[in-house]
């Protein structure tokens, strides 16, 4: 293996340290342990232990340092050695080694890290600190694939932790950072989204469209477009095309709809069909069935599907609905974290056999409207 180049982002002042250079500063948090945590992350980075560098980074930013502006720092003279440049941008350091990480080199699970990271935080300065690592989750979340890195699925279901979105992130870092957390932030994610290929996102525009049975082959259409892209890394192509023939035969959607009151929505984003709803009010109960809700894979982490669980949810409370239930695959994390954010909460589990030789293994959840 080639040896790496150096991080951009770290500190090259040639000194050689070790861990002992960390433990002589014992709890000082000042800026000489930043700026020390940050030389040795490039110490280890070059040495080939990037998941080591990527916990001394998360050493640095345990201080506090409301005079160190991290932006102007990536030109910063060290006031220790006056060797020369000391560039110190953690979460532009970050981004940076997950980008370039070696292939063939340990370096953990940095979004399973980030999010016990963030949800086991400690004083002091527990607040910023847990949403300092909120932010790297969301780096790890948007370099890794996350097949390879999931997140940890057991401790969302037991501990309750409903992962933030973006615009969550940017509103705490505002709040509680003492220097310029959120624009170094930023700055780090606009070039994980180059580097990945990613457009920045914005909330999109969409509307719901209640629609009928002359619809329904459109609703067809679509799930096949969309399950053939979303569900393989989660069921197998065998399954996708058996429940595919299952549950959208345009002759058994009908019956749904005549027999069963079933209603469906289309998500309308630029003059075309990016998705659609399907629910159902138990005559009698207090209880929405939400059976689909499915978008384009071009158009998720726009907003629109948490739009469209405000948009179903407006209307089983306008039906006098008291809860919405649905059920989905328990590898599912994309759509899990989704309906979290949305406010459900675990009820059950439940594992279906559906013929074939297959099964539904689902996660029950609820939302009190």
């Amino acid at each position: 293996m080639s040896a790496p180049e150096p991080c951009p982002y770290l500190p090259m002042t040639g000194r050689m340290l070790t861990s002992d250079h960390i433990h002589s500063l014992g709890t000082d948090r000042s800026e000489k342990f930043y700026y020390t945590a940050m030389e040795y992350a490039q110490v280890l980075w070059l040495a080939g232990f990037p998941a080591k560098a990527l916990l001394l980074v998360n050493r640095a930013l345990s201080c506090w340092l409301p005079q160190v502006s991290y932006q102007a720092s990536v030109a910063h003279q060290s006031p220790f050695d006056g060797v020369g440049p000391c560039p110190a941008a953690p979460y532009h350091a970050k981004a940076w080694i997950l980008h370039h990480r070696p292939q063939d080199v340990f370096i953990g699970n940095p979004r399973r890290h980030y999010q016990h990271l963030a949800t086991r935080m400690v004083e002091p300065h527990k607040e910023l600190r847990s949403w300092r690592a909120w932010a790297c989750w969301y780096l790890a979340k948007e370099s890794l694939p996350e097949l390879e890195y999931p997140d940890d699925a057991k401790q969302v279901r037991e501990e309750g932790v409903i992962k933030p979105t973006r615009s969550q992130i940017v509103d705490h870092l505002s709040r509680l950072s003492p220097t310029d957390d959120l624009d170094s932030w930023r700055d780090a994610l606009t070039l994980v989204h180059r580097w990945a290929g990613k457009s920045e996102t914005a909330p999109s525009e969409v509307r719901f469209e209640l629609v009928g049975e002359d619809a329904l082959p459109t609703i067809q259409r679509l799930a096949h477009e969309i399950w053939r892209q979303v569900y393989p890394t989660i069921i197998s192509s065998g399954q996708i095309e058996y429940m595919l023939e299952l549950m959208y035969n345009v002759e058994t959607m009908k019956r749904e709809v005549r027999e069963h009151q079933v209603q469906y929505a289309m998500m309308i984003h630029d003059g075309e069909a990016a998705g659609y709803l399907g629910w159902e009010n138990k005559p009698g109960g207090d209880t929405t069935y939400l059976h689909k809700v499915y978008l384009k894979p071009a158009w998720h982490g726009h907003g629109i599907g948490a739009k469209a669980l405000t948009w179903v949810s407006d209307r089983a409370r306008e039906a006098g609905m008291r809860r919405l239930r649905l059920t989905v695959n328990r590898n599912n994390s994309a759509a899990i974290r989704a309906y979290r954010r949305a406010g459900f909460e675990f009820d059950s589990e439940v594992c279906t056999d559906i013929g074939g030789g297959f099964v539904m293994d689902d996660h029950v959840m609820v939302k009190v409207l």
